[in-house]
Order: structure tokens, then sequence, then C-alpha cells
């Protein structure tokens, strides 16, 4: 059985973000390959949470005890070399720039191969000095970067000078068991869904002009996520004396987030940047239409019809065309469904699961 040993920045049951997809995937490869997994840091779902029994993956499982950056860098080092001695020597590592720069290292130094997963064009923004400098360390030491979609790799290789040949396409996931098409039921208001972190390179300042330029009647749009845009996106609605149509529902667990897809009648995803972003796949399982900007993968990723609904970012007027569009033309939009709901099987939990493992075995 194939040894890897899997760094990650996080385990939280109750997470927000879409980690939840990476344990059901660290749960998919549990059963095919021997692994050493390594969390930074661990959040109990409840008071009473250990690590031992809320825990199920993997052979190995350690999670990082300090905060303290350098204790922490030590520490990530030590406990890598310690898998590197247990006969660990592919290493992967999911967005954490220490344990990717600790990767590199080790490996160079001992022997074996690291790969890093990175999948955000931040290229296009302005990174902290510390974090910048720890990404492009991390992108450096690594023996290869995985990223999703070919318009990521080729940012990748032009905004960081990477060879394309150490970078390798890997498309993320999604579990077509808890994210599946919900039959369609009647009801007065059309619900508009937005799901993500509430900041502007996630389009949480859109929202507002989105919802005063559509001209349809009978809408509601639900806001689901946190962020720093929060409170100025709860301010902008009493403003504008949207209340009654925009709800800013807050944080929900992913776990629990497909009562709230089964609801909704389209996705908006306005982000300014993105890599290859689940909240589509998450839509695509649902049968959930979707206007997005056009950035990163989402192209890539998207059905024929769906990318006729992709809009130049910052394009409102455009975009609530689209909206429209989806609101009022019955034919279009089931065909908009029929057409996620097969194109989203090239991206299911076991599909990408086997690529994966080939990516070790060659």
């Amino acid at each position: 059985m194939k040894k890897l040993c899997f760094i990650f920045p996080d385990y939280d049951k109750n997470n927000i973000s879409h980690f939840y997809h990476l344990y059901e995937f660290l749960e998919k490869l549990s059963n095919k390959m021997d692994l050493f997994i390594i969390a930074e840091k661990f959040t109990p779902s409840n008071d009473l949470g250990s690590e031992s029994k809320e825990i199920k993956l993997g052979n190995k499982f350690y999670i990082q005890k300090f905060r303290f950056l350098p204790l922490r860098f030590l520490e990530s080092f030590l406990i890598i070399l310690r898998a590197r001695r247990l006969g660990y020597k592919i290493f992967y590592t999911h967005y954490c720039y220490i344990g990717a720069i600790n990767a590199g290292i080790i490996s160079r130094l001992f022997g074996g191969k690291s790969y890093y997963w990175n999948c955000a064009m931040n290229w296009l923004f302005k990174q902290k000095t510390l974090s910048g400098i720890g990404c492009k360390l991390a992108l450096k030491l690594s023996h290869y970067l995985v990223t999703g979609g070919e318009v990521m790799k080729d940012g990748y290789a032009k905004h960081y000078n990477l060879k394309p040949e150490k970078i390798i396409l890997m498309p993320n996931r999604i579990n077509l068991s808890r994210f599946k098409v919900q039959g369609l039921k009647p009801k007065v208001q059309k619900i508009i869904l937005f799901v993500h972190r509430l900041s502007k390179r996630k389009g949480a300042d859109m929202i507002v002009p989105i919802a005063k330029s559509l001209k349809s009647n009978n809408l509601k749009f639900k806001i689901i996520g946190d962020g720093p845009y929060r409170e100025k996106l709860l301010k902008e609605v009493k403003e504008n004396k949207l209340e009654k149509i925009i709800e800013v529902v807050g944080a929900v667990p992913n776990k629990d987030i497909v009562e709230y897809y089964a609801m909704a009648d389209i996705l908006i995803l306005p982000s300014m940047e993105e890599g290859f972003p689940l909240t589509l796949l998450e839509a695509m399982a649902m049968g959930l239409p979707y206007v997005a900007f056009n950035v990163g993968a989402v192209r890539e990723m998207s059905s024929e019809i769906a990318q006729r609904f992709l809009v130049k970012p910052g394009d409102i007027e455009k975009f609530v065309h689209k909206l429209e569009i989806l609101l009022t033309d019955k034919k279009i939009y089931n065909q908009f469904r029929k057409q996620e709901t097969e194109k989203v099987k090239e991206y299911s939990l076991e599909k990408i699961a086997k690529k994966f493992i080939d990516l070790f075995l060659g």
C-alpha cells in the first residue's frame, strides 16, 4: 500500500469552509493508501470532543500543539522528519505554506518528493508580507505544484516563474452521495443563493447592486457565509431598504449546507478571484443553475450551457441580464440543470480519488 504524508491546516467537523470536502476525500483515501496525516490545528466539535474519538482518518494522525510561529515551524519540521524516518517519502501539503516549506526541505535533504496544493489567484491581490513570502518559498521548495485547471496552471507559471512541467493538474472533487439533485418544489418566491466568504475578493460587495438591479418580483436572496464584509453588507441592505429581500443567514457548517442548496433556484458567484470553486461543484451536483464571473477555472469546469452564463468580472449589468434569463426561461433553466448534473460526474469523489492515487503510482 502506497505511503503518503498529507499535511493540511485545520480539522474541524463544523468548519464553514470547504475543508469538510477534504475530510471526506481523506476518508476515501484512507482505504487505499497508508496515510500519515498532519493537521496544523484541531477544533473539537463539542466541549467533550477528543482527538482520539473524533478523528478517524489515516493510519497515523498528528495535531500540532504550538501556535507561536517559530515553535509551530520547528514542530512541523520535526514531525515531518519523523514521518520521513518512518518510511514516508511522498509529502502532499494542502495550502499551508509552513508544512510545504518543511516538506520541501526534508524531501530534498533525505530523499522523497513534495507536492504543494494551491489554487488561488493570489497574483491579483497583494498578500500580507509573511504569507506572501511563505507562499513563494513553498512554491520554490516543493518538487511539484498541484492546482486545478489549465488557467490556474498558466497563471502560476507566469506569475511565479514555475516551469509548466512542474505543475500538475488535479481537479477538486464532490461527494455525489451527499450533494444530489432534489425534486423541484413549486413556491411563490424564487430564492437566489450566495455561499462564500463575505469579502470583496469573493464578491460580497456585488450582492446589493445585483439585488437592486433585478426587475423580477418575488425574489429572496439568502446569503450564507461570514467574513470582513459582513457588517458593511448589513449596512448596505438597511440603507437600501432591502431587508425583506436579502437575508444574511451567516456562517453555516459545510456539513449542513445541503438544505440551503435544496431550497434555492439559482446560485450567484460574483467572485473576483477563484481557483476551482467547490461552491460551483456543490451547485452542479444539486442541479442548481448559476451565474458567475468568468475567473480561474470556472469556464473549464462548467458545462456548455453554463458557460453562456459566465460574465466578465465586475460587469453587473450583464450579470443581472443572465439572472433574468434563468428566472424567466424555463426551457433554458431545465437544460442547464440537465447538463450540469452530467458534467459534475467528472468530478465525483471516487474518480478524483483514483486520479489522485494514480499520481503517486507512476
